[in-house]
């Protein structure tokens, strides 16, 4: 019969947001590829074209990402010319990251990536059933934040008031 797991039906709804999840990453990461970008290289650079100018620290936190991670990424953009670090005017100490013109010039393909990603997974919803999924989703997403302390590292685009488009 083989190794395969039998969940009950219906499918418990936690561990089928986890098979998309992982679904989502790996689809995202193949369509990143025809760009020349990682999925977290193009989300840093959405982060930049949302707020040009971010230290190190506020990029990996409103990323959820790792300071080491941060640096990762920001090096291997910065060696491909899509963004540069600054010194801060007021402050030498601090450095902050822009986006280069190689970096703005890949912005509109991100979005791009990430728009046909959407008509993708929702290709054969009519649009009553996207706002429906929208509408769920969304209280899904009310329901794990409640009474829940809103550190930096846990913002999302939704408590930034920002959607890709």
């Amino acid at each position: 019969m083989g190794n395969s797991v039998h969940y009950p039906t219906p499918i418990p709804i936690g561990r089928l947001l986890a098979d998309i999840h992982r679904l989502q990453a790996a689809r995202l990461d193949q369509m990143m590829e025809q760009i020349g970008l990682y999925r977290g290289q193009a989300m840093l650079l959405l982060r930049l074209a949302e707020q040009d100018g971010l230290t190190h620290s506020e990029l990996s936190a409103g990323l959820r990402i790792s300071p080491a991670a941060a640096s990762k990424v920001i090096k291997r953009l910065e060696q491909q010319g899509y963004l540069q670090r600054r010194s801060d005017p007021l402050d030498n100490r601090i450095s902050r990251i822009y986006l280069m013109e190689e970096g703005q010039a890949v912005i509109d393909q991100i979005y791009a990536v990430f728009q046909g990603f959407n008509q993708l997974i929702t290709s054969d919803f009519s649009e009553p059933e996207r706002e429906d999924l929208r509408a769920l989703l969304g209280r899904i997403y009310a329901n794990l934040k409640q009474n829940q302390p809103k550190p930096a590292s846990e913002q999302t685009c939704l408590d930034r008031q920002t959607r890709p488009k």
